[in-house]
C-alpha cells in the first residue's frame, strides 16, 4: 500500500546521531509514512546503522559525497508519498510531531514548517526557538523571503511543488534551501507555522565562524540570479537593488553582536537599526535596534549583560554567534 507520507532523511557521516533520529520518526502517533534515507557518500557506520532498523524504511545509498541537495533530490525521487517531509539526521521529532503536521495540512495548509527547541552543547534554552516572533503573513512573504529566509527543512509540502518549480540546486553547498523557498513562495505557495515546538534541531557549531563569509557570499549569488529566474514586482525588484548594494541584515546583526560584547554601544545600535531596515520582517531583530537605541549607553549594558548569560547558559563560543 502507498504512504501518504514520505519522510526524507539525507545523512552524511552521521553515525553518532542518526540511531536517535530514526527512533523518533518511528515512535510518531502518525502512521501512514515511509522514511527514505538517503546515504551521502559516508565514510562511518552511517549505513550499518541505518540499516539494523525494522520498519517501513528504505536505505539509498550515493557512492560519493554529493552535497545535501543532491541527497534530498534524490530521497524526493524515490518517495513514493504525496507528501514530502525532511528531517536531517541529527533532528529529533516529538511523538506528534508528524501528525500536526499532516493535520495542518488537512486544514488547508500548502506548507507547513515546524518549531522546534535549538538543541545546543550546552542543552536546551526555553528562549531559543527555530521560529521566535512574527512569522511572516501570506501576504507578506514575498518580500520577506528576500529579506531573509524564514522557512526550513523542518517542512511538509506537497511533492507536486518539486514536480512545479524543481528541486534543490545542486551545484550550492550552502544557501540552498533559501533558493528552494523563494521559488515556491513566487509559484503562489504559501507556508504556515506550526508554532508548538515538537522537535529538537542541533546546532553544532564546527566550522561556523569560517562559514560565515562563505554563506554571505552564496546569499548574494542567489540573490543577484533573481531577476531572471522569477517575476518581480517593482517594489520587489526596488528592494532586491537595494538589498544587493549594502552588506547582508544577517552580516550586519553579527557585527552588532561583536559591537556589543566590545561594549560600543552606540555603533551596536547603529548596525541593528540598519539591520533592521534591511529585514523589517524580522521583527525580533528590528525590536533590538530600536531598544539599544533608545539610551546606547545606559541600555547596551542591559542587553549585553542578558545576551552573555543566555550564551553561556547554552555553551555558546564568541564565534558560534549570528
Amino acid at each position: 500500500m502507498t504512504p501518504r507520507v514520505s519522510v526524507v532523511m539525507p545523512a552524511y557521516e552521521a553515525a553518532w546521531s542518526i540511531g536517535a533520529s530514526i527512533s523518533a520518526v518511528l515512535w510518531q502517533t502518525y502512521r501512514d509514512f515511509e522514511l527514505v534515507i538517503v546515504d551521502d557518500g559516508s565514510t562511518d557506520d552511517t549505513i550499518r546503522v541505518a540499516s539494523a532498523f525494522s520498519g517501513p524504511i528504505r536505505v539509498v545509498e550515493q557512492p560519493e559525497n554529493l552535497g545535501v541537495s543532491a541527497a534530498r533530490n534524490r530521497g524526493i525521487a524515490e518517495a513514493r508519498g504525496e507528501l514530502i517531509v525532511f528531517c536531517d539526521a541529527d533532528d529529533i521529532w516529538f511523538r506528534t510531531y508528524l501528525e500536526a503536521l499532516v493535520d495542518a495540512v488537512d486544514q488547508g495548509a500548502q506548507i507547513v514548517v515546524a518549531n522546534a527547541w535549538l538543541l545546543f552543547p550546552g542543552g536546551i534554552d526555553e528562549q531559543r526557538l527555530l521560529f521566535k516572533g512574527h512569522f511572516p503573513r501570506p501576504e507578506e512573504q514575498r518580500r520577506a523571503i528576500l529579506e531573509r529566509n524564514f522557512a526550513h527543512n523542518l517542512a511538509i509540502f506537497p511533492r507536486r511543488l518539486v514536480d512545479e518549480i524543481g528541486g534543490f540546486p545542486e551545484d550550492r553547498r550552502r544557501g540552498e534551501e533559501w533558493d528552494f523557498w523563494i521559488r515556491a513562495i513566487y509559484s503562489g505557495y504559501r507556508i504556515e507555522l506550526q508554532s508548538k515546538p515538537l522537535a529538537l534541531c542541533q546546532w553544532t557549531s564546527t566550522g561556523l565562524s569560517s562559514g560565515w563569509e562563505s554563506t554571505d557570499a552564496d546569499e548574494i549569488e542567489i540573490l543577484s540570479s533573481l531577476e531572471g529566474r522569477i517575476a518581480l514586482q517593482d517594489d520587489e525588484r526596488a528592494y532586491l537593488r537595494r538589498r544587493l548594494a549594502s552588506p547582508a541584515p544577517r552580516q550586519l546583526a553579527r557585527k552588532g553582536d561583536a559591537a556589543l560584547r566590545d561594549r560600543q554601544y552606540a555603533e551596536a545600535a547603529r548596525l541593528f537599526r540598519e539591520a533592521g531596515r534591511l529585514s523589517p520582517s524580522d521583527r525580533m531583530l528590528v525590536w533590538k535596534g530600536r531598544v539599544v537605541s533608545i539610551a546606547p549607553r545606559l541600555v547596551g549594558p542591559l542587553v549585553r549583560a542578558r545576551q552573555l548569560r543566555i550564551e553561556r547558559r547554552v555553551g555558546f563560543e564568541r564565534s558560534d554567534v549570528r
